[in-house]
């Protein structure tokens, strides 16, 4: 059975380990997915912001463009007259001008092949013109206004994450191909770079400060569903693992419990036996002491075995069914002074037992001959479970709607680990293979069964060596 357990323990962690990587993997692809569909997004929104900047302020940053160009023009006519003083002015403005020795041409050509490192199609699609670059002014202010543009655009279109726009510079980009300058920005959350001056080798970008927290709330359900599924299959596996574990324990509790009560039930039969067999063999039933002393001994033996069979049935009713309770209104403090009277007449130790009662009035609606048991089976714990002097302190007391009575004895205590399970069926502390009290671990089952049908509440608090206190709360 051990090694059955330990492959169906086995097969469990590698089934939950199995469905746990495979949705840990569509996790990541689609985070991934995510992250790269919000990275575009963000770049293709920046292509937008731009290209309606320009729009807006076209007229005034051409006519900002040419003033800088005609003092350009101007810087190299005047250049090449006071190299050559006797050229024409005009001439050699004309010359410039249809040359277009301003290296605007050369700077378009520039920006063409390093624009095409990053962004082939896509950048084109954007319609984001050579002219709309050369023509905007990239001084702090203007980064400012694209920034501001670009998070409205953002939380418009619900993706926005805390960024930075800035102008960087990257050299040797060039020697790189296209693929390892996605990675290398894909990694470190940033956009694919927007070239703005190739003299200088400047670019435009956005750097995402931390969008791991958006990404993940973007892919919330998928999460959500994951998470969910798994728990629910470890607490699936976990439930059917502590099932199998409590039937396998159930079951030697049961093997336990009938080969004790077959020789407990032995016992009282093979006396019977005895006496009957000495009244017809030997002559006893003409001698009427002798005979009714076997009598009387047959008598107790079978009242024993009368009384063990009738605990077995409570039991088995209270678990399957429940007992069926009649409940009548009767003083719960007389009730435990019968039971002490009894316990002190019958038991066959020195005990001593202290009845104190802190209730003004202890009426109670309840079953006497239940509540009855239940006393008398712990009062015989107690005596059963202690040394040859018995020390039994019983306290009962109200507290709000309930009355609280304490049963705390100077028995041998029971370890912490078994005084959960004392309560179960069948259980009993184990001892080694030989028990030297006689019991089938029905008593304390059956204790708090009618407990819990009189709506109330059992706790034990045990220490080895030193006793046992049984708290019975029960509602008035």
């Amino acid at each position: 059975m051990l090694k059955k357990y330990k492959i169906l323990i086995l097969a469990i962690i590698l089934t939950a380990g199995g469905i746990t990587l495979v949705l840990s993997v569509w996790l990541y692809g689609n985070y991934q997915n995510r992250k790269m569909y919000f990275l575009g997004a963000a770049d293709h929104i920046l292509f937008d912001v731009i290209q309606d900047f320009y729009q807006e302020n076209e007229q005034e940053l051409v006519e900002q463009n040419q003033i800088l160009r005609y003092d350009r023009v101007e810087r190299v006519v005047k250049a090449i007259s006071d190299r050559y003083p006797n050229m024409n002015r005009d001439t050699v403005k004309k010359l410039v001008e249809d040359n277009g020795f301003n290296k605007d041409n050369i700077l378009d050509e520039v920006a063409v092949s390093k624009r095409g490192k990053f962004g082939g199609g896509k950048f084109s699609r954007h319609l984001i013109s050579t002219m709309a670059i050369r023509n905007i002014k990239w001084d702090q202010r203007t980064v400012d206004t694209l920034s501001n543009r670009l998070e409205q655009a953002l939380r418009a279109r619900k993706q926005y994450s805390p960024f930075e726009l800035k102008v960087v510079t990257l050299t040797g980009v060039d020697s790189m191909s296209r693929d390892e300058i996605y990675k290398t920005r894909y990694k470190l959350f940033k956009t694919r770079p927007i070239l703005i001056d190739p003299s200088e080798d400047k670019y435009l970008e956005i750097d995402f400060l931390d969008p791991r927290s958006f990404l993940l709330f973007s892919i919330g359900w998928q999460l959500t569903i994951s998470i969910f599924l798994v728990l629910a299959l470890v607490g699936t596996f976990f439930y059917l693992l502590t099932t199998i574990k409590k039937q396998n324990q159930l079951a030697m509790l049961r093997k336990s419990f009938v080969n004790n009560m077959t020789h407990e039930l032995k016992t009282p039969v093979s006396t019977v036996m005895a006496a009957v067999e000495s009244i017809q063999r030997f002559g006893a039933k003409d001698d009427k002491e002798r005979m009714n002393r076997y009598l009387n001994i047959s008598k107790h033996e079978l009242e024993h075995l009368s009384s063990m069979i009738e605990r077995v049935l409570q039991v088995d009713i209270a678990e399957t069914n429940g007992v069926s309770l009649n409940k009548t209104s009767f003083e719960l403090a007389t009730l435990i002074d019968e039971c002490v009277e009894n316990t002190r007449l019958f038991a066959k130790k020195t005990i001593s037992i202290t009845f104190q009662n802190d209730s003004k009035n202890s009426l109670i609606q309840a079953d006497h001959a239940h509540l009855k048991n239940v006393l008398t089976n712990l009062f015989d714990n107690a005596v059963k479970y202690s040394s040859d002097e018995v020390k039994i302190d019983v306290h009962l007391k109200e507290q709000d709607d309930q009355y609280i009575l304490q049963i705390r004895d100077n028995g041998n205590g029971i370890p912490k680990a078994y005084q959960k399970s004392v309560f179960d069926l069948f259980f009993r502390v184990p001892s080694g293979d030989i028990h030297d009290v006689k019991g089938f671990g029905l008593g304390l089952a059956y204790v708090k069964q009618i407990v819990n049908q009189h709506g109330g509440h059992i706790e034990l608090d045990s220490e080895l060596s030193v006793g046992s206190n049984f708290v019975i709360s029960l509602p008035k």
